[in-house]
């Protein structure tokens, strides 16, 4: 979350926060240390269940990790202050829809002459950071490669459970635009042996279910890290002139895939 804050100040007030969180129990612990132990001695029966507690709540946060429901609140906690995507790309909407830029009203003038409209701010264009990677075929792909085509391009893990509820409708998305071979490239990034299992491992979960659309294998992390991958899943949407036209975090239903690759289509005339 710090990584992700708006300014550096805001970056170090989070550490501070999370620093404090370890120091201060620990400071009381020592300064108030007969005080404390008294109560242990004097409260024994309620402190028989803190032990239980703490092991719940483990297994509680093991469960939203695993689930990737923690996912979408740390995504939501690092969105926190108005900061911006990788690349300064203006945070989107679950829909894309870019945001209306304002418009300066001059003051009226004195005299009876017509006053000149302001021209509104154009969207400043942001080049998707280029890559190239093996697909679970096989087959090398490079992301320049695919100008002149709008592409959508999905970051996932296996053991996340909004990327796995999303997937058949994305196979679904990949097969209706005819499997890469019209306007739309629909390519999917995982990180065997990273934040994820093995390439073997992911090749056969994508074997068992049917996934017949391109994952790209980033051993490295990269890719990833180029785009401030910071919660699964997430989607780049990419037009036709290679720049990024906005991202979705979280998982997205069939109705909103079409919605956003509409969207990013249309940006381009």
């Amino acid at each position: 979350m710090a990584s992700s804050a708006a300014s550096a100040g805001k970056g170090f007030l989070l550490i501070a926060v999370y620093t404090a969180g370890f120091v201060i129990p620990f400071l009381a612990v020592g300064i108030f240390t007969g005080t404390v132990l008294n109560f242990f001695k004097t409260h024994q029966k309620v402190v028989k269940y803190t032990g239980k507690v703490g092991a719940a709540l483990l297994v509680l946060m093991g469960i939203m990790t695993f689930t990737g429901f923690m996912n979408g609140i740390t995504g939501y906690l690092s969105g926190i202050g108005g900061g911006t995507s990788v690349a300064e790309t203006p945070t989107q909407s679950e829909s894309v829809s870019p945001t209306p830029e304002s418009t300066a009203s001059p003051e009226p003038a004195e005299s009876a002459s017509p006053e000149p409209s302001a021209e509104p701010t154009p969207k400043p264009e942001i080049a998707a950071p280029d890559f190239t990677l093996t697909d679970q075929y096989g087959n090398t792909h490079t992301l320049s490669d695919y100008q002149g085509k709008t592409v959508f391009l999905n970051f996932w893990a296996t053991w996340c459970g909004p990327c796995k509820s999303e997937m058949p409708d994305i196979q679904k998305l990949y097969e209706s635009y005819g499997e890469n071979s019209e306007d739309l490239v629909v390519l999917a990034v995982a990180n065997p042996g990273g934040q994820d299992v093995s390439q073997e491992e992911i090749e056969q979960f994508l074997e068992d279910n049917g996934y017949t659309f391109p994952v790209l294998m980033d051993d490295t992390g990269i890719t990833l890290a180029y785009y401030g991958i910071s919660a699964f899943p997430t989607t780049f949407m990419i037009d036709v002139n290679g720049n990024v036209y906005g991202y979705v975090p979280g998982a997205m239903t069939a109705s909103i895939m079409e919605s956003v690759v509409q969207q990013t289509m249309d940006s381009v005339q």
